[in-house]
């Protein structure tokens, strides 16, 4: 299959791909056409200011606020083009080194008197368009960032991608950031049209607005096809699927239009013939029923670990300090998201109970499981090709999520 990366000529230079890796940004200058930024802007109209679900800092529009158009809004004729549109979609998927997948659909607008936003960077192991171990903003202003509207400031080769390691489990492991300076920071100058891609670890922040139009502008993430978010992505509707074209549908990982209203683990032991955990009879994975975790506000749709957690202390009696994203599969009517975890070897002795270990093979030729997912479960978490990262719930990372 042809991927997006090759079905265009580069629409980067060596020297701005090196520049992208030494400074965690690129700037690219009315990349987006005045007649397709126009476009967008009129889709806003036919959209509330909020979608409702996601933003929790806005109050009744127009009030000083940050109001949040995300996610299923790109369902919108005229504003899925902004999703897949190509100089976005082929300068991400260069920077990112691979086909990218859509996790955020974001328009802000910060209305006149809207407070700015501190400093910080955006790689967050709770959060779904935060838990990718390579992903991407890709920002494009719908009007000029002045010192009024409010400037988005960054701070050049704040990303240190020194900190990331393999983890001896498999996922990566990523040690604490390492705050910048304000003196650090500077003003890249954003204009209406312009593209700016900037690296998921690069620490930003932005002035308030205090001129008397909307600021508005679209931050959209993705994340590289073989990085998915430890967590689990945030789920596109059908609708969405349907507004992308044929190319673009590609963008979206997952879509339904079904709940996730179950959650398992494969959990695995072993290395030389690797065993994994069934638990009743028929055996299943071990997991139960999602519930939403209101640990953190904000955007995190989709990270069900924390119900994870409830059932495995319920069933097993076990503490696990992450899991990763496996995928999301077919049970009864609903969706089941599934993630992993390898045990290290370093627990105590004792049994699992109401389990049993089988090999692949055992679990291949088993004829009464309870779901047919589990063994392209167990292949997508032995894929030594997916890049992998370590998931949390919002009560870890109240406390400190670079802990675990």
């Amino acid at each position: 299959m042809t991927t997006f990366a090759e079905s265009s000529a580069a629409v980067l230079s060596p020297t701005q791909l090196a520049d992208y890796r030494r400074d965690g940004f690129l700037l690219l200058k009315g990349r987006i056409p005045e007649a397709d930024v126009a476009r967008f802007e009129s889709a806003l109209d036919r959209n509330p200011p909020l979608d409702g679900t996601l933003d929790p800092h806005a109050g009744d529009f127009p009030e000083p606020g940050r109001y949040t158009l995300a996610l299923n809004c790109c369902k919108d004729p005229d504003l899925a083009p902004l999703a897949e549109h190509p100089a976005i979609v082929a300068a991400v998927g260069e920077v990112l080194g691979g086909d990218p997948r859509l996790t955020a659909f974001v328009i802000y607008n910060r209305t006149p008197g809207g407070a700015g936003i501190p400093s910080h960077n955006d790689y967050k192991r709770w959060r779904p368009v935060g838990s990718s171990m390579n992903w991407a903003f890709t920002i494009v202003p719908f009007c000029d960032f002045t010192p009024e509207a409010g400037r988005l400031f960054i701070a050049p080769g704040s990303h240190h991608l020194e900190r990331i390691a393999e983890g001896p489990e498999g996922p990566a492991t990523v040690a604490p950031p390492i705050r910048p300076d304000e003196a650090d920071y500077i003003d890249p100058g954003l204009e209406r049209g312009d593209l700016l891609l900037m690296n998921m670890h690069l620490w930003h922040r932005a002035d308030g607005n205090r001129s008397d139009q909307y600021r508005i502008g679209a931050f959209n993430k993705y994340a590289a096809a073989d990085a998915p978010p430890a967590t689990g992505y945030l789920m596109f509707d059908d609708d969405v699927h349907d507004a992308l074209s044929d190319d673009g549908k590609r963008l979206l990982a997952v879509h339904s239009d079904k709940p996730i209203s179950t959650t398992r683990l494969l959990l695995m032991r072993g290395v030389d013939e690797p065993e994994f955990l069934l638990t009743g009879s028929p055996p299943e994975l071990p997991g139960g029923p999602t519930f939403v975790e209101r640990a953190i506000p904000d955007w995190d749709g989709g990270n069900v670990i924390a119900a994870l957690y409830a059932a495995l202390r319920e069933q097993h009696r076990i503490e696990l300090p992450w899991v990763s994203y496996i995928g999301d599969f077919d049970e009864a009517d609903n969706l089941c998201r599934v993630y992993g975890y390898t045990l290290p070897g370093h627990g105590f002795p004792v049994p699992y109970d109401r389990g049993r270990w089988l090999t692949r093979a055992q679990v291949d030729s088993a004829d009464d499981l309870a779901h047919g997912f589990v063994l392209e479960a167990i292949d997508r978490w032995l894929d030594p090709s997916i890049v992998r990262g370590k998931g949390l719930t919002q009560a870890q990372s109240r406390v400190n999520q670079y802990a675990y």
